[in-house]
């Protein structure tokens, strides 16, 4: 069994309403991939209107996120001249590694 299927195998069974902190953020995790299960948003919902460290911990994923993406956007504009400089200085500091 893969980690994959344990981790599907921990969260299906044990999913009520009352989630821990580790449900509830592998549940946020997996929004960002795929749409959750009625079952999982409502109790995502239900854990996220007291849980203090799980908006947090949302909050904080969102904008690494929306910084990646950020990033990821500048990176496919950028001319080829600067990204072989960019290739050049990253492999040039691992040699000194």
């Amino acid at each position: 069994m893969t980690s994959e299927e344990k981790n599907i195998a921990y969260f299906s069974k044990s999913f009520g309403w009352n989630l821990c902190c580790k449900q509830a953020t592998y549940l946020l995790l997996k929004k960002e991939e795929k749409p959750l299960s009625l079952k999982e948003e409502y109790a995502l919902k239900f854990h996220m209107s007291f849980c203090k460290l799980c908006k947090a911990f949302k909050k904080q994923s969102e904008m690494m996120n929306e910084a990646i993406n950020k990033n990821l956007q500048q990176m496919i504009l950028m001319p080829q001249v600067e990204k072989d400089n960019l290739k050049a200085l990253i492999n040039s500091n691992l040699d000194n590694i």
